[in-house]
């Protein structure tokens, strides 16, 4: 049986760039992870900025960041062994695919949920550099966001 997994970050600016992820999940020659939930809105004061987020493959990891601990959803089970990092200093992974592309209102929060054995999932790493899922936005301004990716491995 598959293990769940949270990650989240709180009031993060997000990194206006088409190449420079905000968060990153990455994968071991171990386990494949498959993101089945997204949760992303923003804490700021309610303004008119829109941003484009995109979830995208990578063949390679990014550097830089600060490490988050996945959180087990179910507190029986054992250390996620994918890890995770978000903004900022993040450097620019090499970009495979977009899976999946939205825009977002800062005035809004969005939520996407894969239907039921339809989650997008990574290669197993064979290399230290892993495979990752990101959140990458493009934006016209400063945009603070809080998100939560959950996934099983």
């Amino acid at each position: 049986m598959a293990r769940s997994y949270s990650v989240f970050a709180d009031n993060i600016t997000l990194v206006s760039s088409a190449t420079v992820p905000t968060a990153q999940i990455v994968a071991t020659a171990a386990v494949r992870v498959k993101l089945y939930e997204l949760m992303i809105g923003s804490p700021s004061t309610p303004a008119d900025q829109a941003a484009t987020i995109a979830i995208t493959r990578t063949s390679s990891a990014s550097t830089g960041g600060t490490a988050v601990t996945p959180s087990p959803v179910d507190i029986g089970d054992p250390a996620s062994l994918a890890t995770a990092m978000v903004a900022p200093s993040m450097s620019a992974p090499t970009l495979v695919v977009k899976v999946l592309v939205f825009a977002l209102n800062q005035r809004a929060t969005f939520r996407w949920v894969a239907a039921p054995g339809k989650e997008i999932t990574t290669a197993a790493s064979v290399t230290t550099n892993g495979s990752l899922i990101m959140i990458s936005p493009t934006q016209t301004g400063a945009l603070n966001s809080s998100f939560c990716l959950l996934f099983e491995e």
